[in-house]
């Protein structure tokens, strides 16, 4: 076993075999924005249907989440990354081999199940093996690998589109996850002594059916352009189950999420802060590559090399984000992050179609920095913020939540599109004008959220003289 009292080396090594194998899961998190217009061509399916290859995924690897702790607590640590990254290679193998729409979904949510569980396992490791003054900047390690690999996804797989096809976006993958499976036999050890603990799983049926009855009623809005009963009925009916949901965690004994790390106001503030960073990172991962493809009429490589300056500059501040928050504490970081990002997504709101692409990328490469400085700061202050024994759930409630709000997010943006593309028809202008108004639509809400973090910044806590010395 790898404990607290641990040598560095071992810690080291194996983190980095299970940050390697985290990066290379999360990097197919946006591996497929790029991919949309080529699905929807080569497929034969409409775009709120062919979004399901990203914002299924997102809320597959969100549900995967709140099970987390009780993997973590049940299961030997090298088992069950071992038994993840084998879900993964089927994931890919799917994909690799997929001659339908179906096939090509049903591997990506295959991959998501593994992706989803992969970084709660590796911060409750953090948890476990190094203490509370330490995490800031291991966590900020951990923020280069969760915000780095979905924003450099739309590069590289704008590469493989152009290149070798869509395929290759998961055959490409397979041989590094047979590495990673290599590498985890040698360096993966436990770090905790595995217990019999049990896990609701009516909750997770719950949980299950209520996001992703949110998630299809979205969809439907997004394929007419319009609210109907259709849409209507599953939004409703998500919102019950999800209720129902909420009511079962506070009843039971051993919760799949214990909601009453939510009294906690910094916790519970951090966490909604966290969640909207990561609406910021992924929505808008999504919404501009097809933007650029749809109005500008790039290829999908071209888009994706727009978006790699901002790929770039969030892996060099990913790690200095922790640094910063270890030195100055939380409120000053998320200030100034969200003010970057309201200022890199205003100018969004007056793209055309004869926007300087220069323009393009750095608003998007600027905006992101904003994100990089506050999505993992955030959500390291709301778990210091508990005590030692809420930490794991904390993870888990708190990972939940920015994950389902990323998939929930993108979808609600994907909405806007098309409400905004038919609000935009008239005779007398083209249709690129009109999908111009429905991707503005879109920028417009990435705006407001934006702002509403930067408002909601001014309620976090200045770090105290005492407290910084603690640390």
């Amino acid at each position: 076993m790898i404990t607290i009292k641990s040598s560095n080396k071992q810690k080291i090594t194996m983190m980095a075999v299970l940050l390697i194998g985290a990066f290379t899961m999360l990097l197919t998190e946006t591996f497929f924005n790029n991919a949309l217009p080529t699905i929807i061509k080569q497929f034969q399916v409409s775009q709120a249907t062919a979004q399901w290859v990203s914002t299924g995924y997102q809320l597959v690897a969100g549900l995967m989440i709140p099970v987390s702790a009780w993997i973590f607590h049940r299961f030997n640590m090298r088992y069950t990354f071992l038994v993840l990254t084998g879900f993964f290679l089927v994931g890919c193998l799917f994909g690799f081999y997929a001659t339908n729409f179906g096939m090509l979904l049903t591997g990506r949510l295959v991959q998501a199940v593994a992706a989803g569980s992969m970084i709660p396992l590796i911060q409750n490791v953090v948890l476990t093996l190094y203490p509370v003054k330490q995490r800031g900047t291991v966590m900020g390690i951990i923020g280069l690998v969760v915000a780095f690999g979905p924003a450099l996804g739309p590069t590289v797989g704008g590469w493989i589109i152009d290149n070798l096809g869509l395929r290759w976006l998961s055959g490409s993958l397979i041989p590094l996850t047979l590495v990673m499976i290599i590498a985890a036999f040698a360096f993966v050890r436990p770090v905790l002594r595995p217990a019999n603990v049990s896990v609701d799983w009516l909750s997770i049926v719950e949980s299950t059916l209520g996001f992703g009855m949110l998630l299809y009623g979205f969809s439907v809005i997004g394929n007419t352009g319009t609210l109907n009963w259709t849409s209507t009925v599953y939004l409703v009916t998500g919102v019950v189950i999800l209720m129902a949901f909420g009511f079962r965690q506070l009843r039971l004994a051993n919760p799949l999420i214990d909601l009453t790390v939510f009294k906690n106001h910094i916790f519970g503030l951090t966490t909604l802060l966290s969640a909207l960073s990561n609406i910021a990172l992924l929505g808008v991962e999504l919404v501009l590559p097809l933007y650029l493809q749809r109005v500008h009429g790039l290829s999908a490589l071209t888009s994706g090399l727009i978006l790699l300056p901002g790929a770039l500059l969030e892996g060099l501040v990913s790690p200095i984000s922790g640094k910063l928050y270890d030195k100055y504490g939380i409120k000053p970081i998320s200030l100034i992050g969200f003010s970057i990002i309201v200022l890199g997504t205003l100018p969004m709101l007056f793209f055309t179609s004869t926007t300087n692409l220069v323009v393009v990328a750095v608003a998007y490469a600027f905006r992101i920095v904003g994100v990089a400085m506050v999505m993992m700061p955030t959500f390291t202050e709301g778990i210091n913020s508990l005590e030692p024994a809420l930490s794991i759930h904390g993870n888990a409630a708190s990972s939940t939540v920015r994950q389902i709000a990323g998939s929930l997010g993108t979808a609600i943006l994907m909405m806007l599109i098309s409400f905004g593309t038919n609000a935009g028809r008239q005779t007398n202008v083209s249709h690129v004008v009109q999908l111009n108004h429905g991707y503005w639509y879109s920028f417009l809400a990435a705006f407001v959220m934006a702002l509403l973090g930067l408002i909601l910044s001014f309620g976090l806590k200045a770090r105290t003289a005492a407290t910084s010395d603690s640390k």
